[in-house]
């Protein structure tokens, strides 16, 4: 039965592509086994000795003259060297094991994180932050009961009862036989049953821990927003609304986790009373000593350790495979776009051309994009502007090539986007929006990411150009001052003046602004337009708002509206025009 449930095709096909990894660790795996089966040798081999040692010295002492000759030393060593081995096995067994598995799921993430970072920003426009942090810690770290909870006692289990009973049975075949029907019990029927109970529960207990996760993570990054609309307390009611549903589904687990260990303590002791039952009758009959019938006894109760992990080992299957299935959803995701097969070289110039370009948004009932027809010339200041929906970061996007047109070309120094890697496409451009992403580590790795090669003098100069020297010299580890994760520890103007730094440094040929001043207050702004003017010096800008400040400075406005170019010239041209733009900056 439990074969049949491990074999089911299902099963394969969620978790079969975890087991393959394990390949690459099959020397630690196979070391974390053999001490795996040193340790219950160590534990049934001091228990069944020490049963008879105890018994047979107690026989050996009622007896006239039999205590002068019974040897107490070689049981005594033996019982002192299966207590060091059992003790030595678990404690190299604890350090193999979970060596292995912390390396398996390092690799794990490594690998998800492959298979996300050519999905961003596209594919993973529909997934919610604390969502990707989920099956990026939370699922992935289910995964690692599938060798120490699943393989590995299983494999256990099968050697032990195996070796075990053939052993047993040297010495009496019919308590060999109960402590087997015993084991079977416990190892191969219950199993089965527990998978099929825990099944629902743990497929919902990670979908409840992935929204509990999404919602805390949200909270956290929107505490601001939440205080100011007064929604801070529904956030906390449905937090503790998805904490409580969660607690009721671990608490259902933890009745089925003490019911299979209630299972498998009975079904051991009622294997023990049997075998008792039957030794005593040969006890009587002459046929089985009575030190032996203790050995039996007391093995019999330490074999059962083996049969003890197995029915909360497949009880969590169902929470593997659900995480599983969430894991390979992500990494089954095809990217928005890819490398061709033999990218073209990139070419020497940077005029950017939108040709007939249009683009529709999975599910949209409209265009993004309509037959778009734009050129950015070297060191051109364009803008986009228009309202919210317009098409203007689809037009970044597609720049960008985190994004193909369905129909027209973007094409780079007269080549096609698409013939070229999309790495190198990005070596050219730079980026600065409303979203400044940081990490939890130093300033200066942060400033890094845009160029790990960047010499202290540079990247002083570069926080001196986007006016961040002073604020940076002022801090008590200078550039090597821990920063929080996301804008943490960060006004708004702060992180957004870090990006500008991070394009400094760069120094790519083009520059995209999407947004970068909104959300700031007047000071904060003008600080940060003052950075900006010195970062788009000598570059190609596309500036993409729906602000219209400062634009009299761009050499050419395109207004967007539905998709479609609407207006389109210099601030002077348009407002002479008196059309969309002009009206808007009369208001």
């Amino acid at each position: 039965m439990m074969l049949k449930l491990l074999a089911k095709p299902g099963l394969l096909r969620d978790l079969g592509p975890f087991l393959k990894p394990l390949g690459r660790y099959k020397l630690w795996l196979a070391a974390g086994f053999l001490l795996s089966l040193a340790t219950l040798a160590g534990s049934v081999g001091l228990l069944a000795l020490s049963g008879w040692f105890i018994t047979a010295t107690a026989i050996a002492g009622a007896a006239a003259g039999a205590a002068l000759t019974f040897d107490f030393f070689s049981p005594g060593a033996s019982i002192r060297g299966f207590a060091i081995l059992r003790t030595a096995a678990r404690y190299g067994e604890r350090v193999v094991t979970h060596e292995a598995t912390f390396r398996l799921l390092a690799d794990l993430r490594l690998w998800l994180f492959s298979k996300a970072i050519p999905l961003a920003p596209a594919r993973l426009g529909g997934f919610r932050a604390g969502d990707l942090l989920s099956r990026l810690t939370a699922d992935i770290d289910a995964l690692d009961g599938l060798y120490l909870r699943v393989l590995a006692p299983t494999g256990i289990f099968a050697v032990a009862t195996l070796i075990g009973c053939l052993l047993m049975a040297l010495v009496s075949p019919v308590i060999a036989l109960v402590a087997f029907i015993g084991l079977i019990a416990c190892g191969i029927v219950l199993p089965p049953l527990f998978a099929m109970a825990g099944r629902k529960p743990g497929e919902r207990m990670t979908r409840t821990m992935a929204s509990l996760r999404e919602s805390a993570v949200e909270g956290v990054q929107g505490v601001a927003e939440l205080a100011a609309y007064g929604a801070a307390n529904r956030q906390r009611a449905e937090l503790a609304a998805a904490s409580d549903t969660l607690a009721r589904q671990q608490q259902r687990m933890a009745h089925l986790t003490g019911l299979g260990a209630a299972l498998t303590g009975l079904a051991g002791n009622l294997a023990l009373w049997a075998a008792l039952f039957i030794g005593a009758a040969a006890v009587s009959a002459g046929t089985l000593a009575p030190a032996m019938l203790a050995l039996l006894a007391f093995g019999l109760m330490a074999l059962f350790e083996a049969a003890a992990p197995m029915p909360l080992a497949f009880q969590m299957l169902g929470k593997m495979r659900s995480a599983a299935r969430r894991l390979t959803a992500l990494a089954n995701l095809t990217p928005a776009t890819s490398a061709p097969a033999k990218p073209l070289p990139l070419p020497a110039g940077n005029r950017l051309v939108f040709s007939g370009v249009s683009f529709t948004h999975t599910g949209a009932a409209r265009p993004a994009l309509d037959s778009i027809d734009l050129v950015l010339e070297p060191g051109q200041r364009l803008a986009l502007i228009g309202p919210s929906g317009a098409g203007k970061s689809t037009l970044g996007d597609l720049a960008l090539r985190f994004r193909d047109p369905d129909a027209g070309a973007v094409t780079l120094g007269g080549t096609d986007l698409r013939q070229l890697d999309p790495d190198a496409v990005l070596t050219r451009f730079a980026v600065v929006s409303q979203r400044t992403q940081l990490f939890a580590a130093t300033l200066r790795e942060n400033l890094a990411l845009a160029r790990p090669d960047a010499s202290d003098d540079e990247l002083w100069q570069a926080l001196a150009d986007a006016q961040l020297e002073e604020w940076v010299r002022a801090l008590p580890q200078g550039l090597d001052t821990v920063l929080g994760e996301g804008e943490s520890g960060l006004s708004g103007g702060q992180a957004r003046r870090l990006a500008v730094a991070r394009a400094l440094l760069k120094n790519a040929p083009i520059l995209i602004l999407d947004e970068p001043t909104t959300g700031l207050d007047a000071d904060t702004e003008a600080r940060l337009s003052a950075a900006l003017d010195r970062l788009m010096a000598g570059r190609s800008v596309l500036h993409i708002t729906h602000q219209l400040a400062r634009l009299e400075t761009m050499d050419e406005i395109v207004v967007l509206k539905d998709g479609h170019i609407a207006e389109r010239g210099c601030h002077a041209e348009l407002m002479a025009a008196g059309g969309h733009y002009a009206r808007l900056k009369a208001a």
